[in-house]
């Protein structure tokens, strides 16, 4: 592998790898001139194409930077309360019940992974905030 590659270059390689895969995956199994009759018929699907493909990239870099900036532990504290949240608007606007046992359920779940999450940053931070000794000597 490659030294000091970053987090542009890392995007670039995945998304060049994900379009050549989907690419070869249409060229294997014959579904290119589908795809374009489906394009031909519906050009309007380009500009979704594009609004999605910007999308993502907003998002790579914005979980890159929270990464950078906050490390591993805040994104995943992030990205655990955005999953609850989704559910929890998932349920409103689609009108699903949760069950009682459901509810207990990712309670219990989410209650684990915000104590794991709350117990690594703790000892994170202790470890930050010890004073430096020098080793004793002998």
């Amino acid at each position: 592998g490659k030294e000091h590659v970053d987090s542009y270059q890392m995007m670039l390689g995945v998304n060049v790898f994900a379009l050549g895969t989907t690419a070869a995956s249409l060229a294997v199994t014959g579904d290119i001139p589908i795809v374009m009759e489906f394009i031909r018929h519906n050009p309007q699907i380009l500009r979704y194409n594009a609004i999605a493909a910007v999308s993502s990239a907003s998002g790579q870099l914005c979980l890159f930077y929270t990464i950078q900036e906050f490390g591993p532990t805040v994104f995943t504290m992030i990205m655990t309360v955005r999953q609850m949240i989704s559910i929890f608007v998932s349920s409103l606007a689609f009108g699903h019940q949760i069950s009682v046992k459901a509810a207990c359920g990712a309670c219990l779940a989410f209650g684990v992974l915000f104590n794991q999450i709350r117990h690594k940053y703790h000892a994170h931070a202790m470890g930050e905030s010890l004073p430096v000794t020098a080793a004793p000597s002998q």
